[in-house]
């Protein structure tokens, strides 16, 4: 069995809008992403996902948000998403500061073949 566990996102500023590197979730059946921040972040977090068929990160181009994924944060604390049967080809997370501060860390876990 194939599994993911790497943080994507690494003690990020919270007071400017950030996206994470694309994740290819390849042979991977599910995967859960977990954002942990501190501080006083008001803005949202969502996911987006992208089938392109690139060999390469870099590559990505057609990005389309995950419906329902989005997150409004108000404080520090966590959140995380759960992907069973993710059959989405690249993930991502973005973030959308409104106003406040804080740091970041996401880290993504998956299972798979």
């Amino acid at each position: 069995m194939k599994f993911t566990n790497e943080k994507i996102v690494s003690s990020q500023a919270m007071n400017v809008n950030f996206t994470s590197s694309p994740i290819l979730l390849d042979q991977l059946y599910g995967a859960n992403l977990q954002a942990v921040y501190t501080g006083s972040p008001n803005g949202f977090f969502k996911l987006q996902a992208s089938n392109d068929d690139v060999p390469l990160s870099s590559s990505v181009s057609n990005w389309t948000d995950i419906v329902g994924s989005t997150q409004l944060i108000s404080t520090s604390g966590s959140i995380m998403w759960n992907l069973n049967g993710a059959f989405y080809r690249w993930i991502r997370i973005v973030w959308t500061v409104t106003s406040g501060n804080g740091s970041c860390d996401v880290t993504i876990f998956g299972k798979g073949s």
